[in-house]
């Protein structure tokens, strides 16, 4: 009776493990924009974003497939049926783009700051005062902050916007700007390549100005069971300090 038992329990287990085996290497394709030191690093399919979906999804054993585009054309890849996932998403985005799908949990934030150097003594209490002074910001942002910024960029003849991050850095160091605008974490992260480089000296100190708050976002799927996965799985990282090592592992060093 037992060797009846043991070889029915024997074919089940060689019937199951293959479905197990096959949804443990099921593949998915995320849309990412094309770089955005240090959240998402296209030459070694590194950055903090990246990090985040290994440490959930990746850790169930999916096969997470990156696909790098512009960074609005992410939008229309999912828009399109052309990826499962898409990141950078919020209310305001998926009501924008009219985008159906299952939002996740909020699992990360940006949160720009402006930027001078501590020695022009600048008080900056509001988005406003920025119109006195130079100022350098990534491209896009008077299309995509709040009304009070966009006055302020119309009413600034100094103001100016840049695709190029790393140059904003360099610009704000070589005195060529007052302020620079931009996220934290990539200010950190440029500091810190700047100063590797040694091309130009970043040591001298720098005021933040927290004056645009923070941007949270998560990622639209279109699959409700894996968006239901993430969602587990991102609290239960949340509730550990891996989830603060993968958020500072790019920049802990720069400061």
């Amino acid at each position: 009776m037992f060797r009846i038992y043991f070889h029915i329990l024997s074919t089940l287990l060689l019937l199951v493990l293959p479905f197990q085996n096959a949804f443990s290497q099921q593949k998915i394709t995320v849309a990412l924009g094309n770089t955005m030191p240090p959240w998402v690093m296209v030459e070694d399919n590194s950055g903090i974003i990246p990090d985040l979906l290994r440490a959930t999804l990746g850790a169930h054993g999916y096969q997470i497939q990156f696909v790098y585009v512009p960074y609005a054309r992410r939008i229309t890849l999912y828009n399109e049926n052309l990826v499962d996932v898409v990141y950078d998403i919020n209310e305001k985005v998926i009501d924008t783009h009219r985008m159906s799908g299952y939002f996740s949990d909020i699992a990360y934030s940006y949160e720009n700051f402006a930027f001078s150097l501590t020695k022009q003594n600048l008080q900056l209490n509001s988005i406003g005062q920025l119109k006195h002074f130079s100022v350098l910001s990534w491209q896009g942002a008077k299309e995509l902050l709040s009304p009070e910024y966009q006055v302020m960029a119309r009413e600034n003849p100094q103001y100016a916007e840049t695709y190029d991050q790393l140059a904003q850095v360099q610009l704000l160091y070589r005195k060529r700007y007052e302020v620079i605008q931009m996220d934290g974490k990539i200010f950190d992260y440029y500091r810190a390549l700047i100063n590797i480089k040694g091309e130009i000296d970043v040591s001298e100190p720098v005021q933040r100005f927290a004056l645009f708050g923070k941007n949270s976002n998560g990622f639209l799927f279109r699959d409700e069971a894996l968006r239901d996965l993430f969602n587990e799985s991102l609290r239960k990282l949340k509730s550990t300090e891996e989830y603060i090592r993968i958020i500072n592992r790019y920049t802990s060093k720069s400061h």
